[in-house]
């Protein structure tokens, strides 16, 4: 009777879960297809992120609150979220990944507005359907606990039934391609089956696993269970690490050596407090542990309060040489949530009353915090990419160009600006190109015009200019100077397709020449090595141009891996013995029979 009291209702919801499941394929298929032609509103990424911020959230939403859907409540919920997060996805789309090209030319862009908005929509979604059961926004934390795991655990396993949905399709379309039959194939590839088709069957597994709510109930049972006791680890690991932390802590403070790396010490924090929530749960259960853990576990906990501490040391020891990056915005809030968790839990562990008694309030008060933080960090107030593009101006104008900054690799302020700071950074360094009344304003606008130059990610930004970068030029033999042809050359070519600006050096790097007789003719031709190559230079009628590069046959050699074999004239050119052999198009090259490679087969009959 139970079972079938609950199915009268999940099969009413099962029309507006499809019908916004449809929806949602459609929408996405429509975004997808603005792209690939060009149209609004992929031309406008501001209404692009926007769209699919709404696109991909708000029916996930609407299929999860499906029970609700009827009262008022919802309705104006729903509205309220469509309205906010369409201007999340607008403020990233203008102020961060406002591209100069017509194109999205760099997808992973959207990756973080993606990342933060589930976050938020994680973190926001069991106050919402907390609010919707009780009926009003005083609510209890079992409330609050019970719809943030199962919501997780119903997510998670929807995600795997549409995995392996699509697995199935690959297999049935494999089936039928070894028959010939390539009908399947040509369809599920076709993005206008992929976006609706997924959509569908995501919304039809939440549908199953929410008429199945005792499954769902038993495995996230089997979960916490789990988890509860990997709390007994972290516990072991957290006092073994602090106390070898506080050995090597005054010499890391003190002595002025690198501060340790915060990254660790806040997924240390992390990983206790999810393990000890796991056994706390609603705070129904009185006894999680065997007495003697319990009473460790108490005497423990506090100290991760010395462990967010540090983390925060950490970031700031950084923060003060390198500026703030976007990461590290991200970091500090980590930090400040992790601390916050760190002084609660410690207070919460000697609760006379009750296990834990006071965890309930602590995790309430971090996710109402970091609701409203990573709120305010998806708008100018406190965006990460404003906050950080205002830091390395900062920088800049203090003249402190060194690396460090961040991104892929260590940037300096210019690089980081350039790319990884959003459009905020690039306002900032079209600001530094125009920069009037500073003491090196001429040197700051040459290096900022440079820098907005640099076409890609992977492109160095160098902190030199070019007349330093040629002035600091290491030539050989010694003695040897460049003259005023050369010199302009090189110049016109140091940030052209013959040299790539990505193969600059960067701080505390050079470029190295070399006056050799390569042709054998008596002149000489010039080398410039870059870190990446060899640029040869020839004089023709009196004019210095480019005339090929080298590339390292056997090593991989930058001018600088060179100066000591230069430096003591290890310089010889030689022959090659064969010639090489033209047919039509085809260029073949003999290699002598010692280079030649041996070829083993794997297997003969």
């Amino acid at each position: 009777m139970e079972q079938a009291s609950a199915a009268a209702p999940l099969r009413a919801h099962l029309p507006i879960i499809l019908g916004t499941a449809v929806l949602q394929g459609w929408a996405l298929y429509g975004l997808h297809h603005a792209i690939t032609e060009q149209t609004w509103p992929a031309t406008d990424h501001g209404w692009l992120f926007a769209l699919y911020a709404v696109a991909v959230l708000i029916p996930v939403t609407i299929e999860i609150l499906s029970d609700h859907i009827r009262d008022r409540a919802p309705s104006v919920t729903i509205i309220a979220m469509t309205v906010a997060l369409g201007y999340f996805g607008w403020h990233h789309g203008r102020s961060v990944a406002d591209l100069e090209a017509g194109s999205i030319e760099q997808p992973a862009e959207a990756f973080p507005l993606a990342l933060v908005l589930a976050i938020l929509w994680l973190l926001t979604m069991p106050f919402v359907q907390a609010r919707l059961a009780a009926k009003n926004w005083t609510v209890d934390y079992t409330y609050l606990f019970v719809h943030a795991w199962r919501n997780s655990v119903a997510l998670a396993e929807a995600l795997v039934f549409t995995g392996l949905f699509w697995l199935l399709l690959f297999l049935w379309q494999s089936l039928f391609h070894m028959l010939g039959i390539d009908f399947f194939r040509e369809l599920f590839c076709k993005p206008i089956f992929i976006y609706p088709v997924t959509s569908i069957v995501f919304g039809s597994a939440l549908y199953l696993i929410g008429s199945i709510g005792r499954v769902v109930t038993a495995v996230l049972e089997q979960i916490l269970n789990l988890f509860k006791w990997l709390g007994t680890v972290s516990g072991a690991l957290l006092a073994l690490f602090t106390l070898a932390l506080l050995i090597k802590l005054p010499g890391l403070v003190f002595t002025g050596n690198k501060a340790i790396g915060s990254s660790w010490l806040l997924w240390l924090v992390a990983v206790v407090v999810l393990f000890l929530n796991a056994a706390y749960r609603d705070g129904t259960v009185a006894r999680p542990y065997p007495r003697w853990i319990a009473v460790s576990l108490r005497f423990v906990v506090p100290v991760t309060v010395i462990i967010a501490l540090t983390a925060a040391y950490a970031l700031s020891v950084r923060t003060q040489h390198y500026g703030l990056t976007v990461d590290r915005v991200w970091a500090f809030i980590v930090a400040g949530a992790a601390l916050i968790y760190a002084v609660g839990y410690g207070i919460a562990a000697f609760n006379g009353r009750s296990w834990f008694g006071g965890v309930a309030r602590v995790n309430v008060c971090v996710a109402l915090c970091l609701i409203g933080v990573l709120a305010l960090a998806l708008t100018p107030v406190l965006s990460p990419y404003r906050l950080a593009a205002n830091s390395q101006y900062q920088r800049v104008l203090a003249g402190r160009y060194e690396s460090g900054a961040g991104g892929l690799r260590s940037a300096s302020a210019f690089e980081y600006l350039r790319f990884n700071a959003g459009a905020y950074g690039r306002r900032r360094l079209a600001q530094l190109a125009q920069l009037q009344n500073h003491a090196d304003a001429a040197r700051i606008q040459a290096l900022a015009s440079s820098a907005l130059r640099a076409s890609g990610v992977w492109d160095i930004v160098s902190t030199r200019t070019d007349d330093e970068l040629i002035s600091d030029l290491r030539v050989f033999p010694a003695g040897r100077t460049l003259d005023a042809e050369l010199i302009s050359a090189l110049r016109a070519d140091l940030h052209g397709p013959s040299n790539t600006a990505g193969c600059l050096p960067g701080q505390g790097q050079e470029l190295v020449g070399l006056f050799v007789d390569l042709k054998g003719d008596g002149d000489s031709e010039f080398i410039l090595w870059n870190m990446c190559l060899g640029v040869l230079y020839q004089r023709n009628g009196g004019v210095w141009q480019m005339a090929g590069t080298l590339v390292a046959a056997n090593t991989f050699a930058r001018g600088a891996d060179l100066v000591p074999e230069l430096s003591m004239g290890q310089v010889t050119t030689a022959k090659r013995p064969w010639q090489d052999l033209l047919v039509g198009k085809h260029r073949f090259q003999v290699l002598p029979k010692q280079d030649t490679p041996v070829i083993t087969p794997v297997w003969t009959p």
